[in-house]
């Protein structure tokens, strides 16, 4: 009996110093980047269950010619400032990119991963596999935006000095959410009409003031009063919620 007991509190010592590997694999997947090169099945159900980004980065002919996936953000891969446009992306959400076949939007995947993005869908084949799975693709011409802006620094300061608050939407001509807030910001611009000024910007054309204002992560909307900065959210938000914010200045 005593030799049993001697063997059992053995094995219960040992067992307690044996290393858990599934503890430790979750952990290290909790805290590592995600990148997933998928089908057009998994992709398109990426999207549906997901509340990311999704990226075309063809070029506008493209586009133009084969049409794009609903919601898109649309920035071409042989833009000069392709690197710099990336990062007006939020990196807290997953991105869903993709091209024509694949070989553009993997490198599109690296350059992501280098500049912080941690939660990326790749697809594999591109939109090729996307047609040849059936799924839907959007063919209309994206609207010419008329009432977005180019400012520089100084002009925009000059700006900022009025006797009413001023709602900015910085906002980039290629970006889905961003195209999806314009009409809902015309419509704020029309009911504060006397009370507010607002004003749409294109930070793609006005980066010497997003880089003075930090800006990261389009659409970017920021309440000024008496020339400061006294409210500011990213991303999609209701037309309530920025009357009410500026209703409480």
């Amino acid at each position: 009996m005593k030799l049993y007991l001697a063997i059992l509190s053995l094995a219960v010592i040992f067992s307690a110093c044996q290393h858990n590997p599934s503890t430790s694999q979750n952990q290290e997947a909790s805290s590592t980047v995600y990148i997933n090169d998928v089908n057009a099945k998994r992709f398109k159900r990426a999207i549906e269950e997901g509340d990311g980004i999704i990226l075309d980065v063809r070029t506008p002919e493209e586009v133009a010619s084969k049409g794009y996936i609903q919601n898109a953000s649309l920035l071409d891969f042989y833009d000069e400032d392709f690197n710099d446009k990336i990062n007006l992306l939020t990196k807290n959400k997953e991105i869903y990119v993709y091209c024509a076949t694949g070989g553009r939007s993997i490198e599109v995947v690296q350059l992501l991963k280098s500049n912080g993005f941690d939660k990326i869908y790749h697809l594999e084949r591109g939109l090729m596999d996307w047609e040849n799975e059936g799924f839907d693709l959007v063919r209309d011409a994206i609207a010419k935006d008329d009432k977005i802006e180019e400012w520089n620094l100084e002009e925009f300061e000059a700006m900022l000095v009025a006797d009413k608050p001023i709602l900015i939407d910085f906002h980039t001509v290629w970006c889905a959410p961003c195209r999806k807030m314009a009409p809902l910001i015309d419509q704020v611009e029309e009911d504060l009409k006397g009370i507010a000024i607002v004003k749409r910007i294109d930070l793609d054309r006005s980066k010497e003031v997003g880089k003075a204002y930090n800006l990261q992560g389009v659409p970017v909307f920021v309440i000024f009063k008496d020339g400061k900065e006294v409210w500011r959210h990213n991303g999609i938000i209701s037309q309530e919620e920025l009357k009410a914010q500026i209703s409480k200045i």
